[in-house]
């Protein structure tokens, strides 16, 4: 028995054999039809943590990207109800964010403290457990800049959670896996230190930007690699980051729960064909030559599946196009290899584009993040709530190509939220009559509280927080 409710969550988390972290994209909630996912959509024990993508940087302050993000910050972080041992962060920038804002905020002492107070206070008035640092990539003169960033919000974490007597807010950031940028964007040891994770970008090495034919996830360096591109697969950009002085222990190694499609420009499809630009787009994603997981298994119905015996990494070609991407013996291989080296986990991008409903796949709910905690996490959690609700809708009969969602961050600023209370929620064991539906239905007896029911009938009491009410879908000021 444990002697309070804290040690129980703290053996438990000792108890995991790893971690994974899960990238929620929040614009995936406005694709058509079945590639449309929402908070709703998650289930909360798939992963150890969640990361909400993205918020943005406004005046040197961390922002929520629209106003309506801050509804879904609410149900993000209520899904903690279902399971205790889950941890949020919210991650700032991307790969489409640019890296001025950064420049700018972290350039002096004076905009970083700025910066930090800003993020301690949407951070704890929201109920996240932390920020997960997205700038791609610091340039070189952005190096040492980078470094006091880091430095500069670990100290005000450990000084804010002592001072309030709360779990200290957690920090990561999510790093180039290119030698060059690296060397250039990153001093290393100095970061590591303040760093709890470090998510290693362990994909896009290669993509239909270039005029061959090439995975865009190797694990391990390729028979074709010459010069540079040698260091452009997932075994060596792990070991280089820890060669530099990054502890194993906080290194996570990047799944992309997608694949990057070429069109071919000549009869050879192998390896190192030549290649005329980005394949189709997909059907729900939307983005050339960027195939979700569950795309690809439309593409891939009654096609061959190749595998490259070198890089340990499956890839198909049909209709003059060729898609690298991961299934299920790639995964374990990299699974093995991370384990085999004492990485300390995995995070994927992300949970919108596994096959969710299961209704592509032929793999059941989530194939691909399953298999990621299956192997990595299996005791986490033991047994804390029932699976998320998915949509039903049925899936298009085509097989043409699969479209794909982008890490892309929005660019647009939005006014921060100026309350600092933050959302207190309780759960009921069921609707009791409440939930006639999937939504959120106000709190007849609190102006400021609502449910969120799911697709099981299931209520969960959330209050927007003592300065703002509820009206019609979401929580504003009165």
């Amino acid at each position: 028995m444990c002697s309070s409710e804290g040690l129980c969550l703290i053996f438990a988390s000792l108890a995991s054999t790893s971690r994974l972290m899960c990238y929620y994209n929040s614009k995936a909630e406005d694709r058509p039809n079945v590639g449309k996912f929402r908070v709703s959509n998650i289930d909360p024990d798939k992963c150890t943590h969640l990361i909400f993508a993205f918020s943005d940087i406004s005046e040197n302050e961390l922002v929520p990207t629209t106003v309506n993000d801050v509804q879904q910050y609410i149900e993000f972080n209520a899904l903690k109800q279902r399971n205790p041992l889950l941890k949020t962060l919210l991650a700032v920038g991307g790969q489409k964010f640019g890296t001025e804002k950064f420049r700018t905020m972290a350039g002096s002492k004076e905009n970083r403290e700025v910066f930090i107070k800003s993020v301690i206070k949407l951070l704890r008035a929201l109920n996240f457990d932390g920020l997960n640092l997205d700038w791609r990539y610091p340039a070189e003169k952005d190096k040492q800049r980078f470094t006091e960033l880091c430095k500069e919000l670990k100290t005000a974490f450990v000084d804010e959670g002592t001072s309030s007597n709360q779990e200290r807010l957690i920090l990561a950031a999510s790093v180039s896996a290119e030698k060059s940028t690296i060397d250039a964007s990153y001093e290393v040891e100095h970061i590591a230190k303040h760093l709890d994770f470090i998510n290693v970008l362990t994909f896009d090495f290669h993509g239909p930007w270039e005029s061959v034919t090439a995975h865009h996830s190797p694990l391990f360096q390729g028979s074709q690699d010459t010069g540079d591109a040698v260091y452009s697969n997932t075994a060596f950009a792990l070991e280089y980051w820890r060669d530099q002085g990054a502890p194993e222990e906080k290194l996570n190694m990047g799944f992309g729960a997608f694949g990057r499609a070429f069109y071919l420009s000549s009869s050879s499809s192998a390896v190192g064909a030549p290649a005329s630009g980005p394949g189709d787009d997909g059907c729900f994603t939307g983005e050339d030559g960027f195939w979700a997981y569950y795309e690809i298994c439309l593409y891939l119905d009654g096609v061959q599946t190749h595998f490259i015996p070198d890089q340990k990494v499956p890839y198909a070609t049909t209709y003059s196009q060729w898609v690298g991407f991961d299934n299920t013996t790639s995964i374990s291989t990299k699974i093995n290899y991370l384990k085999a080296n004492k990485f300390g986990g995995a995070f994927v991008w992300s949970l919108d584009l596994d096959d969710f409903t299961g209704q592509f796949c032929n793999q059941g709910k989530c194939p691909f993040v399953s298999q990621l905690h299956n192997e990595l996490v299996p005791g986490f959690p033991e047994s804390t709530t029932t699976a998320a609700p998915t949509t039903t809708t049925a899936p298009p009969t085509t097989t043409t190509a699969p479209p794909t969602t982008t890490t892309a961050a929005p660019t647009t600023t939005t006014a921060p939220p100026t309350t600092t209370t933050a959302a207190t929620t309780t759960t009921t064991a069921s609707g009791s009559g409440v939930c006639s539906g999937p939504g959120l239905v106000p709190d007849p007896t609190n102006p400021n509280c609502y449910y969120n029911c799911d697709n099981f009938g299931n209520a969960f009491h959330t209050c927007c927080g003592a300065t703002l009410v509820f009206r019609g879908q979401g929580c504003a000021f009165p």
